[in-house]
Formats: structure tokens, C-alpha cells, sequence
């Protein structure tokens, strides 16, 4: 299993960074995307949405430097749509006083690499139009 990533610093509040990655994730959602979300509907096997992604590692209490507010939204893929495929891609962000650190992150499968990079992309298009001063530290 793969993913993609990319780290952001922001001027923009964690309210306002909840409000990108909404708006982010829905641009993603393409035609394929909304027909695949459809027959996945049909076929009783829509899984798309928000959800809060967890961290189930047996150290993750031993993390010193958890987020502030973590968020996750699964967006349907036309191809295998009916069967509920898509991707998700995380976002994570961290209070630092003046700015916000964000994570943005997407695991994938064999074959779904260009899913997962084209989510992170449009997330992260969506804090540049929100932000134009926002930084791009890592992706």
C-alpha cells in the first residue's frame, strides 16, 4: 500500500482549515467521480463521505505532538464505483500560534496512486486560492 502526502503552513484558522478541506474535497469530485458515487448508491454500497481517520498504532499514546483537528473525506472512483471503490485523503492540522501546520494525506492501493495525488492536488489548489501566502514545506 501506497500514499501520497504534502505539508502546508497557514495563516488560516483551524475553523478555516476545516472549511478548505471541504471545499477541497468537494472540487475532487469529478464526473467519474459523482457517477461512481451514484451507482455505488444503487447498488447499497456507498461508503462516501467525512470521517474522522484514528490512529490505532499501539505507540500513538506515546505521540507528544497530536493534532488539533483531524478530518477525512472518502471520494467514489468510476472505475470498480459500484462496489464502493474511492479514496480518501486525510487532513491533520496543527495550532502553532501564528500559523497552522497541515498534513494532508492519502493512502492508496496498486492503482489508485492517481486518485490519491489528484485529491491531495485539489486540497491543496484549495488552500492556495484560500491562502496565497500559504507555504508548501513538503509533497
Amino acid at each position: 500500500m501506497g500514499s501520497k502526502q504534502t505539508q502546508l503552513t497557514t495563516t488560516l484558522t483551524v475553523k478555516q482549515c476545516a472549511e478548505v478541506f471541504r471545499i477541497g474535497a468537494a472540487g475532487a469530485r469529478g464526473v467519474g467521480s459523482v457517477l461512481g458515487g451514484a451507482a455505488a448508491k444503487l447498488m447499497g454500497n456507498d461508503v462516501s463521505g467525512y470521517f474522522t481517520p484514528t490512529n490505532d498504532s499501539p505507540f500513538s499514546s506515546l505521540d507528544d505532538d497530536q493534532p488539533d483537528f483531524t478530518v477525512g473525506a472518502y471520494v467514489p472512483k468510476f472505475s470498480g464505483g459500484g462496489q464502493g471503490n474511492g479514496t480518501a485523503v486525510h487532513m491533520y492540522v496543527w495550532d502553532r500560534g501564528a500559523t497552522r501546520t497541515v498534513e494532508l494525506y492519502s493512502p492508496h492501493g496498486i492503482g489508485g496512486g492517481m486518485h490519491a495525488r489528484k485529491l491531495i492536488t485539489k486540497v491543496s489548489d484549495a488552500f492556495t486560492e484560500a491562502d496565497p501566502r500559504v507555504r508548501v514545506t513538503a509533497g
